[in-house]
């Protein structure tokens, strides 16, 4: 009965990861076209208000979610898990209600913050999506309590898709018509309350299963599912979790709440300022598809972590741990080396200019702590070594927040870049001295952070070469840049693997985890002998 639940357990997680990994991939891809129809200054729009729906929706699917799910399992019958998560959602109905009204009564307020009030009324478009909320978070969290993913993906799968084809078909129709970019931001925004209203409607049997009347009366209910128990343990374990899995967002709610104004400050017309974020923001989808890989695979191990943490098989764990971190570690740092130096390339295939290489090249230092940081608070959670956590990201926030004053005005979006690099920095520091000492033994982490650089920074160095020689032979068009930057991409991944392999950073256990990976170490070490 055991081995059923676990396998139902990783299967789960399984699925999941899946749907997280494809939905990610959507997520950064859209805003490649959307960026090209409307330029600079409508992607400065959409991206002004983006964090305000990325928080709602890491709340909706991770954070609030997760804490039901767990709220589920300790309760001893479904009557009593029904029970709970009925008085769950009426809570969740009263913050959500409480941040519409916030963020639509003081979208102007919000806007002037950010120093836009053009933007009011796109803020007021994705508030909307918050009054879905409850909806979209009991189903997830209990169905998942209950070890039925399918729910959580299909819903997550649609309202993506739903998303990503109103925003792309609004950009185009406002392209066509001629509608100013506040006027396309509202409406793109307007896919976030749209999207979260059929993803709701795939949850439908769920929300309807915890709803059926009781056939058989409960007994007495437990004093920790009084109203201000749960309260407190919504804030506390799922804000927690949202927090966490909201980290990047959070500091880009920063940039959007400093960053242009401080640009205006600095001595810039407030058109180019727009602009200038504008082309900043393009390094967030670069970053999103840079972790995708690293976080997917570094976490797959994650799951079983906390089942080895409970029945004490400590060596296990350790393994599983070693197994994480070196994955996580080997494919952020060649997805930070890569884009580093095919960024150029990058960049204009991409969005049709080379603006902004040098603050994107240095944006895309992030990878590396910020895969870290979500890989490592995942295995302190197993471990329930999660004190401080929370402290240490409103302290990057706050330096976030600070750097930019001090660096933006004298650098530009450069200054923006170093600040969200040098604020994960204390973080990342903070949860590696949480980690157990005796759990970096197994890792060897000496030898593999000394080997990775050195792989890195020749992958690195060659690809540069590479990209210029590109450059010199085919030209610098468009067209010309998409066949530079494919022959730099096989060139560098395939001497990337080469030199893992022929420095063996990786086990043979560790390749298998890797797509194709089996085959691709057979295939090395064959060529080898």
């Amino acid at each position: 009965m055991k081995k059923t639940k676990n396998n139902t357990m990783l299967s789960g997680a399984a699925i999941l990861m899946v749907t997280g990994v494809v939905a990610k991939i959507l997520s950064a891809l859209y805003r490649v076209p959307l960026q090209n129809i409307v330029g600079n200054t409508g992607f400065y729009v959409y991206q002004q208000v983006y964090p305000i729906y990325g928080i709602g929706m890491v709340l909706a699917l991770s954070g609030w979610p997760m804490f039901i799910s767990k709220i589920v399992s300790e309760q001893p019958d479904a009557i009593h898990a029904r029970f709970v998560v009925r008085r769950l959602f009426w809570l969740l109905s009263l913050i959500s209600l409480i941040i519409f009204i916030g963020l639509y009564g003081f979208a102007l307020n919000i806007a002037q913050l950010m120093a836009d009030s053009n933007l009011a009324p796109v803020i007021q478009s994705v508030a909307w999506m918050f009054l879905f909320m409850p909806f979209l978070t009991i189903g997830r969290g209990f169905s998942q309590g209950q070890m039925d993913m399918r729910p959580t993906a299909v819903s997550q799968l649609v309202e993506q898709i739903v998303r990503v084809v109103i925003i792309i078909g609004v950009a185009i129709y406002a392209a066509l018509v001629h509608w100013n970019v506040y006027h396309m931001g509202m409406w793109a925004m307007a896919g976030a309350p749209i999207a979260a209203f059929f993803a709701t409607g795939t949850m439908f049997s769920t929300l309807k299963k915890i709803w059926e009347p009781e056939s058989m009366p409960m007994t007495t209910p437990s004093p920790d599912y009084q109203w201000r128990q749960l309260l407190k343990r919504l804030w506390q374990e799922g804000g927690l979790v949202a927090m966490i899995a909201a980290m990047l967002v959070i500091l880009q709610l920063m940039d959007a709440f400093s960053l242009k104004k401080l640009l205006v400050h600095g001595g810039m017309v407030a058109s180019n300022a727009e602009a200038l974020k504008g082309v900043y923001d393009r390094g967030q989808p670069l970053i999103q598809l840079g972790m995708v890989l690293a976080t997917s695979l570094g976490t797959a191990l994650l799951p079983n972590l906390r089942g080895y943490f409970i029945e004490q098989k400590h060596q296990v764990f350790k393994h599983d741990f070693a197994i994480s971190l070196r994955l996580s570690l080997v494919l952020a740092l060649g997805a930070t080396g890569g884009m580093i130096a095919i960024m150029p390339q990058l960049n204009q295939v991409l969005f049709n200019s080379r603006q902004g290489n040098g603050a994107l090249s240095m944006y895309m230092l992030v990878i590396l702590p910020a895969t870290l940081i979500l890989v490592i608070v995942t295995v302190l959670q197993a471990m329930d070594k999660i004190n401080g956590i929370r402290g240490s990201i409103w302290g990057a926030m706050i330096l976030k927040y600070g750097l930019n004053v001090i660096l933006v005005p004298k650098f530009g979006i450069v200054g923006a870049s170093v600040a969200t690099l040098l604020a994960l920095i204390p973080v990342l520091v903070f949860v590696i001295y949480r980690v157990p000492s005796d759990l970096w033994q197994m890792m060897h982490i000496s030898r593999v952070i000394g080997q990775m650089v050195r792989i890195t920074l020749m992958m690195t160095v060659v690809v540069k070469l590479t990209t210029i020689l590109g450059d010199w032979i085919f030209g610098v068009s468009r067209g010309a840049s998409s066949l530079t930057l494919l022959v730099a991409i096989v060139f560098g991944a395939s001497l990337f693997v080469w030199l893992i392999n022929r420095q063996n950073v990786l086990t043979r256990e560790e390749w298998q985890l890797l797509p194709k990976g089996s085959g691709l170490y057979q295939r090395l070490n064959k060529e080898e002998k």
